[in-house]
This record gives structure tokens, C-alpha cells and sequence, in this order.
């Protein structure tokens, strides 16, 4: 058996299964009563069960050919039949027993110190896992058998083991990964002259399109993997291409052929037995009825679905069945099931996160971060304000969260419970900020335009407000809100010259800053709470923003008598309430040292401009906070990092770098001098692993609040420095100029040895700007974290 289906949302990913080559070894008694080529004989009959997809029969008879390699004490050849009753149920959905004959045929393979065999059985206990849901132990072993055939030097095998981590990739949310890792397999097998699994690739890598919304290139692709599996006679390889090619058709909303196409993938799925794939067409088949307003029997397709992926234990596929089926009860007007519907989906989905790395568990919540709004929705729609709060906090910041509370001393994880605050821990943090919580939440609709904007606002008192806009009234938006300050900027891939390695950054050009949108963002954002917030300029206001309202200059936004935000409040940022309550408890005097760490225009590591201005910053910061800046060369990454971690107030006035440097997934850079010991380029990745004690951070550079949006913040600069234990940051929406950041810092530092108030010390100097300079462009990119 060469592979099974495995699938992911509405696109199925083919999986390269490792069948067993057997060896024919001797009897080790003459008077055994089988011989190898009566058992030989058995194993290649149930092959073409196999290929005729009459399962049942084919484990009858590897059953009986495992009993007669046994009696012939030929070790290499049970465990292979072994490995391969294991596929056989796999692709029944029996994922427990298949991993029990997966695991005795490793065990057998390892005491036979048989290689290339225990990559085959740890290639093929991974794909259970991934099945299951289970990605950290796929990832481990697949990657683990990639390693042995790498060192065997066996091409095929690395094809194999490099398209089904391509499927962890994929189902895991990373696209960019997933593609790397097909086209990989792709030319592999393409040398090989390999047509079969050239199909399954080619399937793949056009499933991983689809995903991104790219039909075009995948059309032309599942065509040409359909007609390789149909001249090859290959049933389960011609029904999961009919399936995803209905899928284009749905996406492309020809409606009519989807389903045609559904039907005939599903009618083939039923006869070779694959239950995965029965899920899969049916699943589809509901949204193709839902989407055209046939609710009865979306539903009705769903709950066929769910049943299906129920019985074999397919958790994603789970997880999307129950979302897509409480969308249909949510638009149907059925909404206490819509509610129940939709708290499952997310508790199930919620059970795949454990053991993700950071990244994973980001790209993962991606796929699923619009069920929270679905449900925030359906709450609203029955005046559960509060529980739709909570459910807002639910669904951002999870994996920030969880990195968060590793910096805290055990003693106060043990106060702190990590999971999503709930309505009475909300008003607490509130009430212990002694501050006005601004919680927002972008909704978007099924072509991923911005449709709705969900606000609560949370006083000290514990009074909770609601209010929501109607994004659609305001059309000159375009699809987001963020599109329409940086007029398409946003999401540039930025190569890396290092690495080669792209990354989507969002950041906002300097040049697109003006008082009229900032008004017309006051009027979305803000205008609709303005009698919520507070009556006196001195209390504090932190505002929670979702998606690319991170990005937001909230100081700068003005109303209609041009009177800009920062005049009337002050202000703070934070991605999730939670967060706030969590970098709260961090310690604010770990370490006696109380120094101030000043940094200024290093000597720049690669061919970047050099800032001559942040050099005088530098020297009149230093000035102000009685200590001596590093500058120029002496400003080594080895040594500013040294003195980062003993320091309470820090500030580096450099440039901030976009790249993904280290290839993590994670953008961003602080460029300071090289030296022997390190390249002067301190990434993401590196602060990420700092353990700081930093009171406030300013990150006087260009950009510095830029990176990746996702639901769990911006991924970038910023959330590194948080991660790391620095309590308040600060940082810049876009390019700053020099001599104006100078002044602006001059005035933070100034009103700070007054008022040792960080937020209260930033909008005195804003105020003073808007004297001075009064274009936002001139002090309106910075922004407090904390």
C-alpha cells in the first residue's frame, strides 16, 4: 500500500505511505509447513486488494501471511507485513490499532538494527499522528526519518517522508513551509519518473494554492494530477482529485459543477472505503448548499460529515465540520445551537494547540481565528455582551500569553491561570489598572473584507459598554482598515538579502499620513465611544486593538474640530487584556544595578545608512539619566546585550530592521555593531531567548511597531521585547525623522524626572510637539506599550 488520503479543510493533501519491501529469508526449521513463497504469494494478493480498494480482504489475507513469515522466523518480513496491516486500517480510519502494528513493526525493525525500515515505520506512525492532530510528535517523527534516509542516501524515501511534512505544514496554517517542502518531493519524483506519486504532488502543491486563494494556478494542476491518476487506473488518486477540483469550482461560486463534482468524488470514495475522504466531500458539499441559502441541507451534509470524521477520529477535520456547521445554524436563525455548536468547535480546536512551538501555534490559529468572531456574533445577536467579550479575549494573544507567563517566578504562574480570562477577571484587571479598557474587534465576511467592528469598553468601576459600526456604510475603507492609511503598503514581502527568506510586513509609509484620514479613522474608531471614555485628560485610557488596528496611531487621530486624541487622554496599547495583567506581574527590581543603557548610531553591521543624528540623541539622553551612552563601535550587540539585562530603563536609537533574518518566521531586527562574537544584527528570534528586567524600552528607530499582524499581535520587534520582560516599551508606526524624534525624546526624558508616569511623560511631550510641529507625521508614530 502505497498511501492514503489525508485531508485538511476543503482541500484534500495526499500522503505517501512507505509499503514494505520483504526479503525472502529461510525457514529456520525444515519442518516448518509454510514456505516463502506460499508466503510471498499471500503478501501479493493482498497487495491487489489493496489496489482494488477491498480492504476488508486485504487484511484477511496480510493477517494470514503475517502468520506464516512468523512460523518461518523471518523477523524482517512480520515486521513489514505488519507496517502494512497498520496503512490498511489507517485507511479505514482505525487509527489506534494502526498505530499498534506501526509501533511493533519499529520495534521489531530497531532491534533488527534495520534503517531504512524504521524510517518507513516512523514515517508511518507520523502520519497517525498527524491525523490525529497530534503535530508536535508528527513533526518529531517525520523528521527523525528524514534524517536516517538522508544519511542512507535513499532519494525516494526523502520524497516520501518531505511531501507528508509538507501536509503538517499545511495543515498547520504554514503555506510558505508546505509549498517548500512539496516542490521538494515534486522534483524528486519527477527524476524518478515516478507518475503516481508525481499526481499526489501535484495534487498537493495546488491544494496548498487553493488555501491562499490562488485558483488560477491550482485549476491547471488538479487537472493534470486527475488525468495521471485516471490513467493509471488509480480509484482513491481519481476521487480526492475530483473532490478538490469541485473545490475551485466552489470557490470560483460555480456552484452547479462543485457539486457534480462532490458527488462523483464522493460516490468513489464510498466504494474504495476512504472515510476521510467521505468527510471531506461532504463537509464541501455543505458550504456549496450553505452558501446558496439551502440551510436544511448544509446542515444536513455537516452532521454527515461530522459523523464520518467522528468515527475515525479526524481532529482538525472536526474542528472545521463543527465551525462550518455553526456558521449554518448561525445564518439559518438558529442560534442557541449556533452558540453550542461554536463553543465546540473552538474547545476542540483549542485541544490541537499543546506542544506547538510558538510559530505553529500562530499559523494554526490563523485558520481558525474567524470562529471566535462567528461566535462573538451569535452571542451579540442574543445580547450576551459580556460573553462576547470573553470570547474576544479568547481568541487573541493565546500564544503570547503562554510566552508571557514564562518569564514570571512559579510562585505567581500559580496565581495567574494562563487560560482566557472571564468576565469577573476582566473587570479586575480593569479596576487594578485603575484604567478605561478599549476592546476591539474586527469582523470580517466570507471574501475577507472587514464588515463589521465590534467595541466594548471596560471603566475601573467594572461598568462594561458595547457598541458596534457597520464597516460596509463606509466603502472608501476598501477591505480593511489599514489599506486605507497605507493605500496598499501594507503586507510588503520584504526579501531578505541574507537569507533569501520573504516575510509579510505590514507597516504604514510616513508619506500617507494625513489629518483626513486620521479623522476619518476618529470617526470609525473612536467618535462612536467618546462618551464612554473619560471626562479628564490624566486618566489613562489602554486601548486593545484586533488585527490591523495594532497599527493604528490612536495619539494621532483627530475629530472633527481637529483636536487630536492625545489632547483629551492618555494613552496606552496592549494586544489583549490579559497580556496587560500578565506583564503587570512582572518584577520591577530583580537585580540592585540601576542603570540606564543608552545606545546611539552604531556602526552599522551591513551596508545600511548610518544616523548621525541618534548620536546626539544619544549624548542628551545620557546627559538627562547621569550615565555614558555606547556609541559608534563600542555599541556591540555582545555588549549592549550584556548590559541589557541588568538595566531598568533602556534606549536604542538605531535602526530597526524589517527581515526575517533567521529564516523563524518572526521579523525584525535591532542593527547594532558587529563584532567578533556576533554579526550586530540582534533579531526577533535572539530577544525572544533575553531575559530582561527593563522597567521601559524605547526603540527610538524607524518602524519599530512594524511586523506580521496576526490574531496574536504583531509579530515583530515589539512582542519580542515583551517576551523578553520588558514591562513598557516604546516604539514607532513609521519612519521617524531625526532632529524631530530628538526633540520629542528630549521633552519624554525631561517630563519623565517629573512625573515618573511613562504614559503621562509621552503625551506631555506630544502636546509640546503639537506646538512646535504640529503634523502628526512629526511625533504621532510613537506609541506606549505596557
Amino acid at each position: 500500500m502505497r498511501r492514503r488520503t489525508f485531508f485538511f479543510s476543503f482541500y484534500g493533501t495526499l500522503l505517501l505511505s512507505f509499503t514494505s519491501a520483504l526479503g525472502i529469508n529461510k525457514p529456520n526449521s525444515v519442518l516448518a509447513i509454510p514456505t516463502p513463497q506460499e508466503a510471498m504469494k499471500l503478501y501479493e494478493q493482498a497487495n491487489q486488494y489493496i489496489d482494488q480498494g477491498n480492504f476488508s480482504q486485504a487484511l484477511t489475507t496480510l493477517k494470514q501471511a503475517l502468520s506464516q513469515f512468523q512460523a518461518l522466523g523471518d523477523q524482517l518480513s512480520e515486521a513489514g507485513i505488519l507496517n502494512d496491516i497498520g496503512l490498511v486500517y489507517r485507511n479505514q480510519g482505525q487509527y489506534e490499532t494502526a498505530l499498534e502494528y506501526g509501533e511493533k513493526a519499529l520495534k521489531i525493525r530497531q532491534n533488527l538494527n534495520d534503517q531504512s525500515g524504521s524510517a518507513q515505520s516512523l514515517t508511518n506512525i507520523a502520519q497517525i499522528y498527524s491525523v490525529q492532530g497530534n503535530y508536535p510528535q508528527a513533526i518529531e517523527f517525520f523528521e527523525t526519518a528524514l534524517k536516517i534516509v538522508e544519511n542512507l542516501g535513499e532519494t525516494q524515501s526523502q520524497g516520501y517522508i518531505l511531501n507528508n511534512l509538507g501536509g503538517v505544514y499545511q495543515s498547520l496554517g504554514q503555506y510558505q513551509k508546505a509549498h517548500s517542502s512539496f516542490e521538494k518531493s515534486l522534483s524528486i519524483f519527477q527524476q524518478l519518473k515516478q507518475p503516481w506519486e508525481e499526481a499526489i504532488l501535484l495534487n498537493n502543491i495546488a491544494s496548498n494554492y487553493v488555501y491562499q486563494r490562488q485558483y488560477e494556478p491550482a485549476k491547471p494542476m488538479f487537472e493534470k494530477a486527475l488525468a495521471i491518476s485516471q490513467k493509471l487506473g488509480d480509484q482513491q488518486g481519481i476521487a480526492q482529485n475530483l473532490v478538490n477540483l469541485a473545490a475551485v469550482y466552489d470557490r470560483l461560486e460555480q456552484y452547479p459543477k462543485a457539486l457534480e463534482f462532490y458527488q462523483q468524488g464522493l460516490e468513489l470514495a464510498t466504494q474504495v472505503g476512504d472515510l476521510s475522504l467521505m468527510g471531506q466531500a461532504l463537509n464541501n458539499m455543505g458550504t456549496v448548499y450553505r452558501l446558496q441559502h439551502q440551510y436544511e441541507s448544509a446542515i444536513n451534509s455537516y452532521q454527515k460529515a461530522l459523523e464520518v470524521r467522528t468515527q475515525i477520529g479526524e481532529r482538525l477535520g472536526i474542528t472545521i465540520t463543527l465551525n462550518n456547521l455553526g456558521v449554518a445554524q448561525f445564518q439559518s436563525g438558529k442560534l442557541p445551537q449556533a452558540t453550542e455548536t461554536l463553543y465546540t468547535a473552538i474547545h476542540q480546536f483549542e485541544t490541537l494547540r499543546p506542544g506547538l512551538n510558538d510559530e505553529n501555534k500562530i499559523a494554526l490559529f490563523e485558520r481558525f481565528a474567524n470562529t471566535y468572531s462567528i461566535l462573538q456574533q451569535v452571542l451579540i445577536s442574543q445580547n450576551q455582551i459580556e460573553k462576547a467579550l470573553e470570547i474576544s479575549e479568547r481568541g487573541r494573544s493565546r500564544a503570547f500569553v503562554e510566552l508571557l507567563a514564562k518569564n514570571l517566578d512559579p510562585e505567581d504562574i500559580k496565581k495567574i491561570d494562563v487560560t482566557s480570562p472571564n468576565i469577573n477577571q476582566i473587570k479586575q484587571i480593569a479596576q487594578e489598572q485603575q484604567s478605561t479598557l478599549v476592546e476591539y474587534s474586527i469582523v470580517v465576511d466570507e471574501k475577507g473584507k472587514n464588515s463589521e467592528l465590534l467595541i466594548w469598553v471596560i471603566t475601573p468601576t467594572g461598568k462594561i459598554d458595547f457598541r458596534s459600526v457597520d464597516l460596509t456604510q463606509f466603502p472608501k475603507l476598501g477591505d480593511n482598515l489599514l489599506t486605507f492609511i497605507s493605500q496598499g503598503n501594507q503586507d510588503q514581502r520584504i526579501n531578505n538579502a541574507l537569507t533569501g527568506i520573504g516575510t509579510e510586513v505590514s507597516n504604514i509609509p510616513r508619506q500617507n499620513i494625513s489629518n483626513k484620514k486620521l479623522q476619518d479613522l476618529y470617526q470609525i474608531i473612536i467618535e462612536p465611544i467618546t462618551d464612554l471614555l473619560p471626562k479628564t485628560p490624566e486618566e489613562q485610557v489602554i486601548f486593545i486593538p484586533h488585527q490591523e488596528l495594532l497599527l493604528v496611531p490612536f495619539a494621532a487621530l483627530n475629530d472633527a474640530n481637529g483636536r487630536y486624541l492625545i489632547e483629551s487622554h492618555t494613552i496606552r496599547m496592549n494586544p489583549s487584556i490579559q497580556a496587560l495583567q500578565l506583564t503587570r506581574q512582572y518584577p520591577t527590581s530583580q537585580h540592585s544595578v540601576k542603570t540606564a543603557l543608552v545606545v546611539g548610531n552604531p556602526k552599522m553591521p551591513i551596508d545600511i545608512q548610518s544616523l548621525p543624528a541618534t548620536e546626539t540623541e544619544a549624548k542628551v539622553i545620557a546627559n538627562l539619566l547621569k550615565t555614558q551612552p555606547l556609541i559608534g563601535e563600542k555599541a556591540t550587540e555582545t555588549a549592549v546585550i550584556n548590559l541589557m539585562k541588568d538595566a531598568k530603563l533602556i534606549h536604542l536609537a538605531t535602526h530597526g530592521l524589517f527581515n526575517d533574518f533567521t529564516g523563524s518566521g518572526l521579523p525584525g531586527a535591532i542593527a547594532l555593531s558587529a563584532s567578533n562574537q556576533a554579526d550586530g544584527l540582534l533579531t526577533t528570534a535572539e530577544i525572544m531567548n533575553l531575559k530582561l528586567n527593563a522597567n521601559l524600552l524605547v526603540l527610538s528607530a524607524c518602524n519599530t511597531a512594524s511586523g506580521k499582524i496576526t490574531s496574536d499581535g504583531v509579530l515583530g520587534l515589539s512582542r519580542a521585547l515583551i517576551t523578553a520582560g520588558v514591562k513598557n516599551l516604546m516604539v514607532t508606526l513609521w519612519s521617524v525623522d531625526d532632529q524631530r524624534t530628538m526633540e520629542l525624546m528630549q521633552t519624554f526624558y525631561q517630563e519623565l524626572q517629573q512625573n515618573p508616569d511613562y504614559a503621562q511623560a509621552l503625551r506631555q511631550a506630544m502636546l509640546q510637539m503639537i506646538k512646535t510641529h504640529p503634523d502628526p507625521k512629526n511625533w504621532g508614530a510613537f506609541i506606549l506599550i505596557g
